[in-house]
């Protein structure tokens, strides 16, 4: 099947997780905001590659190019028309005549004519006549200015990105990273908690343990400071240091940590071949490798005797929305995936066809507060369609589609433009998928307690 004219995205929400993998200052995860792999790295590839994938939002990719007139804001530069882009990450052909995002309205800007930006102009005047105290410039007016309108939509995942986050995004979609090596969730309380470090990798060698937060970085506080800005302290290029300050429950002293980033890759899939020959396959991430990698797994497990398989999604934050529906098919027969649809007649089906590799396996897929976008887009179609019991915890809910545009400086927009659903017509936003069998992980458990209940289901059916 061929789904390449889609992509998908897992986005911030009031609970955002990355891999927190700390590279040079201007990267961060994509797929990004839930329990899901928020590393905070650099990817190596090239600048002018643009990839649109972020750990906790679902979004489209296509070709899309405007010519907009900007009215000049604050002294800014910007005196040319400005061409919003969006270059399709890997090449991906475009049928823009399928794609709702080809039939957005342009800007209204006969109606931004008529806005009244003196009003601007004159509350700033009194800012810069009387203001006690440092007067941002005119780029950092130009940015809170357009995060505040986009605040007026009551949209978490409708956003702008600034330059040199958007450029860590793009680059993090590279796989090869330089950092820390550590997952780590914004919670509900906007602490930035270690979910685990990464094995052998440096935050792992230094001594973090899952449920550390992070209450300074580098002798500055975190407290008051967004996810995205926590990410680019932490960033920094291999071989330099950083210090992390750590609250650990029963300590009672904070512990700080000086870590020497390095690079390392990003496994897209993880597989082992467990007792009872059961196939292990977790999937970190929904790139755009991430079907033929998992086929490639399961191929291998299967040609040394895999009878069933244990499909891990947790922490997975998402990715390319062909890649989660192409997940899905490996694993289904003819069946939904997922309905599409918008308040602009959008109304489309995404099936699975007969005759994948996994579609007779017998199988558990695990899932938890990280499983975000993508990752609930696999699990709810496995779900509704009584192929496979889910085990673990409520994932993260997300159930909105965002188009990514690339602006003219490398600042992004990503914009809601559909809505997801399950095969039973259930959109999870904000809810979560449940699964059949709630196995809650504690951060301080000896033992993987949800694998092993899935592996003690799949051993005697119950």
């Amino acid at each position: 099947m061929n789904y390449e004219n889609q992509t998908n995205n897992q986005s911030t929400g009031s609970r955002r997780t990355l891999l927190f993998i700390a590279a040079v200052a201007g990267l961060l995860l994509c797929l990004g905001t839930a329990v899901a792999g928020f590393y905070i790295g650099r990817a190596s590839v090239e600048p002018e590659v643009v990839t649109q994938t972020e750990t906790e939002e679902v979004t489209r990719e296509v070709e899309v190019t405007r010519e907009v007139e900007v009215p000049v804001v604050v002294g800014s530069d910007a005196s040319e028309p400005v061409p919003l882009t969006d270059d399709s990450a890997g090449g991906t052909a475009v049928d823009d005549s399928s794609d709702p995002a080809a039939n957005l309205p342009t800007l209204r800007l006969e109606e931004i004519a008529e806005i009244d930006f003196g009003l601007f102009f004159e509350a700033w005047n009194l800012v810069e006549e009387g203001y006690d105290g440092d007067i941002p410039n005119n780029q950092e007016i130009l940015y809170s200015a357009l995060e505040g309108s986009l605040d007026t939509l009551g949209d978490e995942y409708t956003r702008f990105i600034r330059p040199e986050v958007a450029a860590r995004l793009r680059e993090d979609a590279g796989g090869s990273v330089e950092g820390i090596g550590a997952y780590v969730e914004e919670t509900e309380e906007g602490q930035f908690r270690i979910v685990r470090p990464i094995p052998d990798q440096p935050a792992d060698l230094a001594g973090l343990l899952p449920g550390d937060v992070v209450v300074a970085v580098n002798g500055e506080s975190v407290d008051g400071i967004s996810f995205d800005e926590v990410i680019m302290l932490v960033r920094g290029p291999r071989g330099t240091e950083v210090t992390l300050t750590i609250l650990r429950e029963d300590e009672p002293e904070l512990l700080d940590f000086t870590i020497t980033r390095v690079r390392f890759e990003i496994a897209t899939v993880e597989s082992e071949m467990l007792e009872g020959n059961i196939a292990y396959i977790k999937l970190t991430t929904f790139d755009q490798t991430a079907t033929e990698k998992t086929v490639e797994a399961l191929q291998t497990l299967l040609d040394q005797g895999a009878e069933s398989v244990v499909f891990d999604l947790r922490d997975n934050p998402g990715g390319f929305l062909a890649q989660s529906i192409s997940i899905s098919d490996l694993f289904l027969a003819d069946s939904v995936v997922l309905y599409e649809r918008n308040t602009a007649g959008l109304d489309q089906v995404f099936r699975a066809d007969t005759g994948d590799l996994g579609e007779g396996l017998p199988m558990v897929v695990l899932v938890n507060g990280g499983s975000a976008s993508a990752s609930e887009i696999v699990a709810g179609a496995i779900k509704d369609n009584g192929r496979a019991v889910l085990i673990g915890e409520v994932s993260f809910g997300k159930g909105s589609v965002q188009q990514v545009y690339q602006l003219s400086d490398g600042s992004e927009m990503r914009v809601t433009i559909a809505r997801w659903y399950t095969p039973s017509n259930i959109s999870i936003d904000k809810e979560g998928v449940t699964p059949d069998i709630i196995v809650e992980m504690e951060f301080d458990a000896e033992e993987d307690i949800q694998l092993q209940r899935a592996i003690e289901y799949l051993q005697n059916g119950q």
